[in-house]
């Protein structure tokens, strides 16, 4: 990449607020044992707990919805912000030595704006995202870093908070905490046109 636009790219960067460490999500073959040992670590309880009615197809595992039970434990929250350790239980999870391994690291942005002004500067870089989905409560893009791990970017689909915390007590989060699938590019697109935010976000029954 000529340097002039690396110097332009790196002072957009700059421009942009940093997102927030939001969730570190563990991937683990001791799910119960997890779940109880950092319940006592962080002096928490589940706020939220997910088993799959049915395996998925293996054809249509990814690396971010490979899960077949997931607990979120819930250290801290300052909407649009949440700190939280999340355990993904993942059925033929290979354990080298005693270590099972990170998941994914999610970083949150402040709004969908900063979300798409933070991929339009990636992806002028050449950095597109691995997979996206819009989970409901949020929008997430998710790109490899040069390791192979999974860094999450995401943004709130609400602008109140009662709004986010309604969808995480609903009905359609409980059937299905992962989401759909999006295309980035057209999310971005539209986003950009003006399409109306609550018409952008809003999942198909």
């Amino acid at each position: 990449m000529p340097q002039g636009q690396t110097e332009s790219l790196n002072a957009t960067a700059l421009a942009l607020p940093s997102p927030r460490i939001s969730e570190i999500v563990l991937r683990t073959p001791n799910f119960e044992k997890m779940k109880d040992w950092y319940q006592l670590v962080l002096s928490t309880k589940p706020s939220f707990e997910h088993e799959l009615e049915q395996e998925r197809p293996a054809e249509r595992e990814t690396k971010v919805d490979n899960f077949r039970r997931l607990c979120f434990l819930r250290v801290f929250s300052q909407f649009p912000y949440t700190q939280v350790l999340a355990l993904f239980d993942v059925p033929g999870l290979p354990v080298s030595g005693n270590h099972s391994g990170l998941h994914h690291m999610q970083f949150r942005e402040a709004s969908l704006e900063h979300l798409v002004k933070r991929y339009e500067m990636l992806s002028a870089a050449g950095i597109a995202p691995y997979q996206s989905f819009n989970h409901g409560p949020s929008t997430s893009f998710y790109y490899e870093d040069p390791d192979g791990n999974l860094a999450e970017m995401s943004g709130p689909n609400y602008e109140a908070e009662a709004d986010y915390v309604a969808f995480f007590k609903s009905a359609a989060f409980a059937r299905n905490p992962a989401g759909v699938e999006i295309d980035a590019a057209d999310f971005v697109a539209k986003f950009r046109a003006g399409v109306d935010r609550r018409k952008l976000v809003c999942l198909p029954e």
